[in-house]
């Protein structure tokens, strides 16, 4: 009987050793891993700057394709999501008062890291929609007091302009929404930039080449220390994409031209009794053989009575050379101050009187082989022209439009501040204030 109680006391005390050591094990067995959501991340986007209601896609890592999970927003600002996936997220580009606003990502109310690196502080520069409608302003990043005397326009995102008196040459890629110092620039001196970012401009270091991207990439080139037919002040360069072959008309009238870019050789230089009696102080260049360059010189007229009147210094063709026009008929102190030329044969010129500035209208179309004027009204400063018939010319803070080749002048723009230059090219004309971009697309 004894032994009969000691068995059954022994095996409760295994059992109550066996579930101890059960609890045991259970306690110190971890439960099984709940999943850990991954960070999500932006890595790039399918546009880098775009204008309000485009379409663009952001490239990333984790993200959702529930679309009610996501915000998009440009400061402040939401943008419209279209579609989503765990690696897009497609959307609409809003209306935003600064051009480079700060974008952020929020997935389920996380803001999500932003790895992208560009130009625009990982955002997205966004400009106004473009309007055939009407005019509209776009803001400059970059306030300028001073004039702006020279725009090149290579199409209808990439523009250059030189600042005076004494200033540099700035450059947008992107339409108008970041700028940056191309060159330097002195006396408000000549430029010419290539599709390729590249060019040639009067510096405070004479002529210098300028590599992509510019400012940085300056340096000195040619013989011109050498040269003593050289003028240090061309206000008419232009070279090749090569930056091989090119052409540079002093302030003087002397031509020098390379097929090098190293070697330069006078083919051109106006017959003048003092330098002072002549100054070139504006252009227009197609290439090397169309090439017209504007300003002044002291000639007579049909009556033998000195004075300085427009002149234009021109080659419009590759076998005639360099020729001379001037106008011997105007009276004495005015001055060829724009000229524009729509093709090799179609252009015209403004001149203006220094004294009343009283300003005349002249038009070509035989590439200036023979001028006729056109208008003789308001004081305008400078002009642009899309063909033969159409153009635009500024006067003070107002923006005027012909349709008939320059004869008929109507008013079409009001600006709330001086309008300093306009200029066209591939269906959208530009007009800078000091503080805004005057934009307007053709239809």
């Amino acid at each position: 009987m004894k032994k009969r109680i000691a068995l059954i006391i022994l095996i409760q005390l295994s059992l109550l050793l066996s579930n101890c050591s059960s609890d045991a094990e259970d306690k110190s067995t971890p439960a099984p891993p709940s999943e850990i959501t991954k960070a999500a991340k932006i890595i790039s986007y399918s546009k880098n700057y775009g204008t309000t209601g485009e379409t663009v896609t952001m490239k990333g890592e984790n993200f959702t394709e529930q679309v009610s999970d996501i915000k998009i927003t440009f400061d402040g600002v939401p943008a419209t999501i279209l579609s989503a996936t765990t690696s897009e997220i497609s959307f609409v580009l809003p209306s935003v008062e600064k051009l480079v606003p700060t974008l952020v990502l929020t997935i389920l109310n996380r803001t999500i890291i932003n790895n992208v690196k560009n130009n625009y502080n990982s955002s997205i520069g966004i400009a106004p929609a473009p309007s055939s409608a009407a005019w509209y302003t776009i803001p400059i990043d970059r306030k300028n007091e001073s004039g702006i005397y020279r725009i090149q326009m290579i199409n209808d995102k990439v523009l250059y302009y030189n600042t005076g008196p004494s200033g540099d040459v700035f450059r947008t890629l992107d339409g108008g929404i970041t700028w940056v110092r191309w060159a330097l620039n002195s006396t408000m001196a000549g430029f010419h930039a290539t599709v390729n970012d590249e060019g040639w401009c009067h510096t405070g270091f004479g002529i210098s080449k300028i590599t992509a991207g510019g400012y940085l990439g300056i340096e000195r080139f040619g013989n011109f220390d050498n040269n003593p037919n050289f003028i240090p002040t061309p206000f008419c360069i232009y070279v090749d994409t090569n930056l091989k072959n090119g052409t540079i008309v002093s302030e003087h009238g002397i031509v020098l031209s390379t097929i090098n870019g190293i070697d330069f050789d006078k083919t051109y230089e106006v017959e003048v009794l003092h330098s002072s009696y002549i100054e070139l102080a504006s252009s227009a260049e197609f290439d090397n053989d169309h090439i017209w360059a504007v300003g002044y010189k002291r000639v007579a007229d049909k009556d033998g009575i000195l004075g300085e009147r427009p002149f234009i210094l021109y080659k419009n063709n590759a076998t005639d050379g360099w020729k001379e026009y001037p106008f011997v008929n105007e009276p004495s102190d005015y001055y060829a101050r724009e000229i524009c030329f729509t093709d090799f044969s179609n252009g015209f010129l403004l001149i203006k009187n220094y004294i009343t500035l009283d300003t005349k209208i002249y038009k070509t179309s035989n590439g200036g082989n023979l001028w006729s004027q056109v208008y003789n009204g308001e004081k305008f400063t400078k002009f642009t022209f899309k063909d033969a018939n159409t153009g635009w010319a500024i006067q003070d803070n107002k923006i005027y439009k012909t349709i008939n080749g320059g004869s008929v002048w109507t008013l079409e723009y009001t600006h709330d501040q001086p309008i300093k230059n306009i200029s066209y090219k591939n269906n959208v004309v530009w007009a800078f204030s000091s503080e805004k971009i005057i934009k307007r697309y053709l239809q």
